[in-house]
């Protein structure tokens, strides 16, 4: 059994995770927004290759798993 120092380091490990899991596709939006008002490719070809990126990360990520997971959810 796991003492409760390394149990909060899983925590933290996890939530760290999670939050870079989010940050990334929501930065991916911001350069798909400045690529849109600035009409750059440069800033869409960014934005899409960040968020691409991005939503594999957060897909990957067990956390965000239960409430990304759709293959459940006509059970409810």
């Amino acid at each position: 059994m796991a003492d409760p120092a390394e149990q909060a380091e899983h925590a933290i490990s996890a939530l760290m995770r999670f939050v870079v899991s989010l940050i990334i596709p929501l930065w991916a939006l911001v350069m798909l927004v400045l690529g849109v008002e600035y009409r750059s490719i440069w800033w869409l070809g960014c934005g899409v290759a960040v968020g691409g990126v991005g939503l594999l990360l957060l897909v990957g990520n067990p956390l965000a798993g239960a409430a990304l997971d759709i293959r459940e959810s006509w059970r409810k």
